[in-house]
């Protein structure tokens, strides 16, 4: 357990959500984030670092110009001798009106402006040490988006996000 309260930790994670991924400001990564950052989704693998974690985020945005996130529910937060975490769930989606996108865990829109629509959920754990982010380790329902986009067939349920 590091000195970093519980609040100012979630204080952190909710502004580096914000940002990040609510605003597309990549910046913040900069303030709120170690230069090793790690980040993990399904959908696009491994992340390491400042720079992959920006480019990532601006190839989506390009791709996905009118892609938005937002909180789901309270963030929950708990330190421990392993580290300082905070959980938190989130709603997501956008249009792809942009290039082709290759950043895909089963596949890739490999043309522009298919004017395809993703929608998903996801669930992010971030664990931060001495006021900044470490990691951030989530899922964000990758099968979905990938149907949802034609990159596999349709699926043969789906649960309401």
């Amino acid at each position: 357990m590091n000195g970093t309260s519980i609040e100012q930790n979630k204080k952190i994670v909710g502004q580096y959500f914000t940002e990040f991924w609510g605003k597309g400001n990549v910046d913040i990564v900069d303030t709120l984030c170690v230069p090793d950052y790690k980040m993990h989704y399904p959908m696009h693998g491994d992340i390491v670092g400042r720079e992959a974690a920006k480019k990532m985020l601006l190839d989506l945005r390009t791709a996905f110009p009118d892609l938005t996130f937002w909180p789901v529910g309270p963030l929950i937060a708990e330190n421990s001798v392993d580290g300082d975490f905070v959980v938190g769930r989130w709603d997501g989606g956008g249009t792809h009106t942009g290039p082709a996108f290759e950043d895909l865990a089963l596949g890739e829109l490999d043309k522009p402006n298919t004017g395809k629509v993703m929608r998903f959920t996801g669930t992010t754990v971030f664990r931060l040490k001495d006021g900044m982010i470490v990691e951030e380790m989530g899922e964000e329902d990758a099968l979905r988006v990938c149907s949802q986009l034609g990159v596999v067939g349709p699926l043969r349920w789906t649960t309401s996000s």
